[in-house]
């Protein structure tokens, strides 16, 4: 092998996908090069490779042929890194006289900016976020276009601007056409005035610059380009002139020496197939695939070359399948079963359970010494799924998608900052800030906890009622005590007077600062200082929290780069701003630290040339692996084609190329999922084509059974799954509480629910548990309900003097309680408008009977102890209104909601009114003789046609209803000092208002997982 460089040029190697690629480059350069005469030949040699992963690998490999030596290595470089001006590159590199790239965030605000008055020129969208978005795409469209152009010049878009009437295109591409103006004028006019190029641009010309100064000067050391496809034309230039160096050599990845003619003929003209690239590649070098060689000293074993041959004949271009049969026939059955040996196929039901078995897998592998596995995927959600599941073994897994700054503490908290800061009172948005572990203010967490779940419990759920700070603080002051659920830290009482001082120090750090506004910069810096200051404790400043660790770090640069170039951006309205600056965090990576030496989880980039024990291929379903082409919203592909551009298959092309070199390892998982996103997947085109190949070969039980190698993987998750049989009916929950525990004191309305749902007297009677309400959520019946009621006290108050306009009086009334109960103004008018008809049926009503002497007392307070055999049982009551007057005492109950008819009160199932008048009939309200109603009435208000509905049935009385009300409640009590009674979730379905499995009682029972099994019985 020490003549390696003694061959004839061009010299044009591959290396089997089946082979560690960098271990044989590493061994297969060493034994070439170290030679007494010339003790520095490997450490002056140049490897240039695709990757800078790839390139860390093959330094390893080379100190792993000399172990027990000191090696001084060559000098390795990547192909996005290579620079004529790199000082390590010696006498090799070159100084250039070129313009510098320019920054990244600065091009994409430029960009942004551009297409944004472009937009307002063209009456398009100049919303910030989506001029960002198209940005984006832009820059993808010029970086291709950086690749595809030669030397000094720039890419030729002279064609653009006849392209649409000289192909006869659609007419709607003649606004793209124009659109890109941009890229033909205002963006190069833009460049040249800063003296700045395209980060392609600049990347194509250091490499073109390369081939220049070695093609005047050829270096006599060695140089090698290994790994890389060629898939740019710069990329392959590069390769045309090293393979014909003295000391130059190309070593491909994986190219298929024994693909027949035809096949070959086909790839070159398929951008989907995986040998396409590699085809481009030999034909620009201006050699035959016959003259590549297989690198000297690689010897691939048996078994791995029949996988090779299976894998490369499954991904044959379709139109070379015509003769797969007889191709079939030459493999032979005995070949393709031992080129699948080593290879399982596994389709799982779910993404949960295709994640649940490959952490499954990547955590058995270590239990075998040295032994090393990765999992390769384009999918980042997969990645994350088995990283989170790794962890449950306390197994951190380097993800070289690296995790979303979103998802790490310091990168949360800034974008619960920057939201708060726009909207300061808004109950989510405060509670997350305070909620979150970095929020301090200069206090203790732990009083800053306490505080905020009080304040949340206090104030905060149900309907928005504050638009500022301060109206939040005096909402805060107005609270009664009894609805401040005061907390300890310390052993010391958490008070209202801690949680409003609290607030004062929120709203003294944005006066001093200011709400986001204006330009980039400025909302950067007010972000930066809200974020310090909200971060301090009484021990530490807030910038040592909020930039310190790996996040920290990455967010300072992005804060600091947006702060330097965001005046490159117009200045954004005040409600843009914060989906601004989430999109534009959106890119940042944190890569974990302290990760498992022998576990990894890759991208297919990422993995390329890597060598590992087990490999797992996850996602092998269309839409995720292979990824679908990018739309290109500028241009469509025949206007690619036309202008020279690639084409957006080539990238599939590329991932072919990586599932075959991957494919091909000695032990390879294949996954797939039946279902992603809740619809049903379609295998990946690759994976169909295998499975039809060993189908074609074997028939498809047999396929089957050896693509699934003896793996068990059901009964292996199993093992690991908790054992649990669900029977639907024996999980009603049935809870019976000790009898002291059952309680004996109730509300009016609470009998009801006593009666209908006994379980959700369980749940609020005895484990004292109540629903929130959302934060800030919208207008809830029960809200709306009790705002009428509010509205409707004011008639009380015209007893002693009438209004002048009781219509305008009640109006005013209504509206005073609305916006109380949290309503705005475009609700607020809505609601008004909506209880018109209830005013005029008020007035027609009440006015009449105030005249005629009846007093209304509103929301009169009772109660009522019945001595039963199982103790005293308290019954309290409020009742909405007690009206006395000349025919006695008639008490109403106001409904917004659709009240029950006389029916459900005689059968007691409607028994509110019924308990409240046996209150009164026992004396039971204060300041109010004991005096059996004369009529009992519910009020239907708040719709189109308000109405009086009786509640008492015309076969029945008063009198009778109170007795019934009275037997039902000693009966309730009797039944329920059973201590063998359980408290059954709804038992009577068919008598419930609104059967639902949104309310958070029923969640509480799982009702929705065995109410239709025994509805069913």
């Amino acid at each position: 092998m020490r003549d390696l460089f003694e061959t004839p040029t061009p010299r044009v190697f591959t290396i089997p996908p089946a082979v560690s690629f960098l271990d044989v480059l590493a061994r297969t350069l060493v034994e070439a090069l170290s030679r007494d005469e010339t003790p520095f030949a490997l450490s002056d040699a140049i490897i240039v490779l695709p990757t800078r992963r790839a390139a860390r690998g093959l330094a390893q490999a080379f100190l792993n042929c000399s172990p027990q030596t000191a090696t001084l290595l060559p000098r390795i470089r990547t192909l996005g890194d290579l620079n004529p001006e790199d000082t390590g590159l010696g006498e090799f590199g070159d100084d250039l006289d070129q313009a510098p790239a320019i920054d990244p965030l600065a091009r994409r605000l430029i960009l942004a900016r551009l297409i944004q008055a472009r937009g307002v020129q063209s009456d398009w969208s100049s919303d910030p976020v989506s001029a960002l978005l198209a940005a984006d795409a832009l820059a993808d469209l010029l970086d291709s276009a950086a690749m595809m152009a030669s030397g000094t010049e720039s890419f030729d878009w002279s064609k653009l601007s006849t392209l649409v009437s000289e192909h006869e295109l659609a007419k709607h591409w003649e606004q793209s056409t124009t659109f890109l103006t941009i890229v033909t004028e205002a963006w190069p006019a833009y460049l040249a005035s800063v003296n700045k190029v395209d980060p392609g641009v600049q990347q194509r010309r250091n490499i073109e610059a390369m081939v220049d100064k070695w093609r005047a000067v050829p270096p006599q050391q060695t140089i090698v380009l290994a790994g890389s496809t060629g898939s740019m034309p710069v990329t392959r230039k590069l390769m045309q002139l090293i393979a014909r160096l003295p000391q130059g050599m190309v070593v491909l990845p994986g190219l298929d020496t024994h693909i027949s003619g035809e096949a070959w003929i086909a790839a070159r003209h398929d951008d989907q197939h995986p040998q396409r690239a590699l085809s481009e590649a030999i034909e620009a070098i201006g050699i035959e695939r016959h003259d590549v060689r297989v690198l000297p000293g690689v010897v691939e074993p048996i078994a791995l070359a029949q996988r090779r041959l299976v894998i490369n004949e499954a991904l044959t271009p379709q139109a070379s399948t015509a003769d797969w049969p007889s191709r079939i026939e030459d493999l032979g059955p005995a070949n393709i079963i031992a080129g699948l040996e080593g290879l399982t196929l596994i389709e799982a039901a779910s993404e949960e359970e295709e994640a649940s078995l490959i952490a499954h897998e990547l955590r058995e592998t270590l239990e075998t010494a040295d032994q090393t596995v990765a999992l390769v995927t384009p999918s980042a959600e997969i990645a994350r799924r088995v990283a989170a599941k790794m962890q449950r073994w306390d197994i951190q897994v380097d993800v070289s998608s690296g995790r979303p700054i979103s998802d790490t503490s310091i990168g949360s908290f800034l974008r619960h900052v920057m939201q708060w800061s726009q909207d300061p009172s808004d109950p989510v948005l405060l509670c997350a800030l305070l909620g979150h572990p970095l929020t301090s203010i200069g206090l203790a967490r732990e009083h800053v906890a306490a505080c905020a779940a009080a304040i949340e419990t206090g104030i905060l759920r149900g309907p928005r009622k504050a638009r500022t700070l301060p109206q939040l603080i005096e909402q805060l002051e107005a609270l009664k005590p009894a609805y401040w659920h005061a907390m300890q830290v310390n052993g010391q009482q958490v008070e209202k007077q801690n949680g409003i001082v609290l607030l004062q120090k929120l709203d003294q750090l944005l006066t001093q600062t200011g709400q986001l506004s204006g330009s980039l910069p400025d909302c950067a810096q007010t972000i930066a200082t809200l974020a310090e200051a909200l971060a301090a404790t009484e021990a530490q400043k807030g910038a040592e929290i909020v930039w310190r660790g790996e996040a920290g770090e990455s967010a300072a640069r992005f804060f600091a780069s947006l702060m330097e170039h965001g005046l490159l951006f117009p200045p954004i309205q005040p409600q843009a701003i914060g989906r601004t600056l989430d999109h534009l965090m959106a890119d940042l990576v944190i890569r974990p630290r302290g990760t498992h030496p022998r576990i990894s989880i890759l991208g297919p980039l990422e993995a390329r040339l890597l060598q590992f024990n087990k490999v797992v291929l996850a996602g092998l379903d269309e839409g995720v692996w292979p990824q679908p082409a990018a739309p290109d919203p500028f241009l469509s592909r025949p206007m690619r084609q036309h202008l020279g551009l690639p084409s957006p298959d080539t990238r599939i092309g590329l991932s072919a190329h990586d599932f075959a070199q991957f494919a091909s390892a000695p032990r390879v998982l294949l996954t797939r999922s039946a279902r992603r996103k809740d619809a049903p997947a379609v295998p990946s085109r690759w994976l169909w084509r295998l499975k039809t190949l060993a189908a074609g070969a074997l028939g498809e039980k047999d396929a089957a059974n050896v693509l699934a190698d003896g793996s068990d993987w059901q009964s292996r998750l199993r093992a690991h799954a908790p054992n649990r049989v669900f029977e639907p009916t024996k999980a009603i929950p049935a809870p019976k509480p000790p009898v002291h525990a059952r309680p004996r004191s109730f509300h009016a309305t609470q009998i009801e629910t006593w009666i209908r749902d006994p379980y959700r007297t369980y749940v609020e009677k005895v484990l004292n548990l109540r629903a929130l309400d959302p934060l800030g959520g919208p207008i809830s019946a029960g809200v709306r309900g009790n705002a009428i009621h509010k509205g409707f006290e004011v008639i009380a108050d015209w007893y002693d003097r009438a209004p002048h306009d009781a219509v305008k009086a009640l109006h005013q009334a209504f509206e005073t309680a609305l916006r109380e109960a949290g309503y705005d103004e475009t609700s607020l008018a809505v609601e008004l408008a909506r209880l018109e008809p209830t005013i005029a049926f008020a007035v027609e009503v009440e006015m009449p009977r105030l005249l005629a002497g009846w007093r209304p007392i509103v929301e009169k307070k009772g109660s009522l102890t019945l001595d039963t055999p199982e103790g005293d049982l308290t019954i309290m009551a409020r009742a909405d209104r007690v009206d006395i007057g000349p025919d006695g005492t008639e008490i109403l109950d106001f409904k917004s909601g659709k009240p029950p008819s006389s029916t459900e009160v005689y059968a007691m199932f409607g028994i509110q009114l019924p308990v409240i008048a046996l209150i009164a009939a026992n004396g039971g309200f204060d300041g109010l003789a004991a005096s059996m109603p004369s009529d009992l009435r519910h009020i239907h208000v708040g719709g189109r046609s308000p109405k009086v509905e009786p509640a008492v049935h015309s076969k029945t009385s008063v009198p009778e209803l109170v007795e019934r009300a009275e037997n039902t409640l000693r009966k309730l009590s009797a039944l329920y000092h059973n201590p063998d009674r359980a408290y059954l979730p709804k038992p009577r379905v068919s008598l419930l208002k609104k059967v639902t499995y949104d309310d958070p009682v029923d969640r509480l029972s799982r009702r929705a997982e065995w109410a239709n099994a025994e509805d069913s019985e």
